[in-house]
């Protein structure tokens, strides 16, 4: 049992995390919108076309993508099945247009 908490425990140490962000512009965010993608079988899956302005209708200032450790730990409880990923996307205002 020791070794099989102490197996887990290093797999989830050593998945990681990672963080992309992107500055599109410098101007100033209004509204900050969180969605969580799902990739499976180790992320071999098709890609996923996103369409910012389905989250940000008037613009995106900048896009963060992150495998948080919450992701990572689902990552690894599944074996790799179901891989999540976190995304934030910093919305421009009405008047940025």
């Amino acid at each position: 049992m020791k070794m099989t908490v102490l197996a887990a425990l290093f797999a989830v140490a050593i998945s990681g995390c990672h963080t992309l962000r992107f500055e599109i512009t410098s101007e100033k965010h209004d509204t900050v919108v969180f969605d969580r993608k799902s990739f499976f079988l180790w992320g071999l899956t098709p890609r996923r076309e996103v369409q910012v302005t389905d989250h940000c209708p008037h613009g995106a200032a900048a896009i963060r993508e992150q495998t948080t450790f919450v992701d990572g730990l689902f990552a690894t409880i599944t074996l790799g099945l179901w891989v999540p990923r976190s995304s934030w996307y910093y919305c421009l205002g009405e008047s940025h247009q």
